[in-house]
């Protein structure tokens, strides 16, 4: 499984973003080969569709679940019309924390 979680730092111990389309960054954990990366938001300065572009950049990297703080409305129905579970997270988690979780 490919998660996507928005973060405000892009490092283990970052927190959740509470903005899933305006975070600084998004780690990104493959559940099955263990890797982790970090890519920084492309559209977190954009005035208007900041979440529904970063809709569209995560799925261009298969991801099956994506964690944040919050999702807008539209950014909800754009990851339900694409199969894509949504969970919402405390900003005092951290991705490392969040990872463990998954590997349980």
């Amino acid at each position: 499984m490919i998660i996507a979680v928005a973060l405000t730092e892009n490092h283990l111990r970052a927190f959740i973003d509470m903005h899933f389309g305006r975070c600084d960054w998004y780690g990104i954990y493959d559940s099955v080969s263990k890797e982790i990366s970090y890519l920084e938001n492309p559209n977190r300065y954009l005035d208007e569709g900041a979440g529904c572009k970063s809709v569209d950049f995560l799925l261009n990297l298969n991801i099956e679940l994506v964690i944040a703080g919050r999702f807008g409305v539209k950014v909800v129905d754009l990851f339900k019309k694409n199969n894509i579970q949504m969970a919402v997270s405390s900003k005092d988690q951290t991705f490392e924390q969040i990872i463990k979780l998954v590997k349980k």
